[in-house]
């Protein structure tokens, strides 16, 4: 019985660590987003014009090379509807090198709809294979996007961690 116990704690810790990271909730009043950051990640306020916010899962050892982040960019455009302005979204990005589209569709957040898109490209810079899970939408000519992003071969690992993060945000 005792090792039955202790199996299952070791294994719901391993969940735990694995798919369950703790979130903390970080309000941003001025473009009035609400998101969860993983414990242990480093975030960031405004970096350029659009970027609203930025989150990097940091080293766990030396051995680790973290490739997982995720942004909110805050855009203005005259354009109000949503399948328009996500419709030039996509015709923006899909000039990116090894741009496809894995999976999209709408998707209802805490009440409000969003374009969900997962698509692969490589990064410009390292022209290693990268995965985005792309969470769109709009409100009154503002756009809100929050990109998530890893390398390809971790994107498995890491997909349910973004539902949450995704799940989580309030706009």
């Amino acid at each position: 019985m005792r090792k039955s116990i202790l199996s299952l704690l070791i294994l719901f810790s391993f969940f735990k660590t694995s798919f369950g990271q703790e979130l903390v909730m970080i309000t941003d009043t001025i473009n009035k987003f609400q998101i969860g950051v993983p414990v242990g990640w480093r975030y960031f306020g405004p970096q350029v014009n659009s970027v609203a916010f930025q989150a990097n899962r940091q080293k766990v050892d030396e051995n680790d090379k973290p490739r997982e982040n995720y942004n909110i960019n805050i855009m203005h455009h005259k354009e109000t509807d949503l399948n328009e302005e996500y419709k030039n979204f996509i015709s923006a990005i899909s000039k990116r090198e090894g741009f496809r589209i894995i999976d999209q569709k709408d998707k209802i957040i805490n009440g409000r709809k969003y374009k969900y898109l997962i698509e692969t490209h490589k990064n410009i810079k390292s022209q290693e294979d990268m995965t985005d899970c792309i969470i769109f939408t709009n409100n009154n000519g503002e756009i809100l996007q929050l990109t998530m992003a890893t390398i390809s071969e971790n994107f498995d690992k890491y997909s349910l961690l973004f539902d949450r993060i995704a799940e989580s945000l309030k706009y």
